[in-house]
């Protein structure tokens, strides 16, 4: 993801953690980048993301359901927004 000036990752987190629902299970930040490629002033930031439900498998068109709430829910809130690579 990346992060425009001041976002903070605790606020990622915390937007992460209400968009994805009941569905997430473990959020862990696992890369942080700045540098070439990245716009002046801006982070990179990597979390993974565990979806599970408690009595059956997830689909792939539920996860990929909440994968796109997530995105939309950082890009609203704090302009925050997918890096392509």
């Amino acid at each position: 993801l990346l992060l425009p000036p001041g976002v903070l990752a605790s606020q990622v987190e915390r937007t992460i953690r209400e968009a994805a629902g009941e569905l997430l299970e473990r959020i862990e930040l696992f890369d942080l980048y700045e540098g070439a490629g990245i716009e002046e002033g801006q982070r990179s930031v990597a979390w993974r993301l565990t979806l599970r439900h408690a009595e059956r498998t997830l689909r792939d068109k539920e996860i990929e359901g909440r994968r796109n709430k997530i995105l939309a829910a950082l890009q609203q809130e704090l302009n925050v927004r997918q890096r392509t690579s």
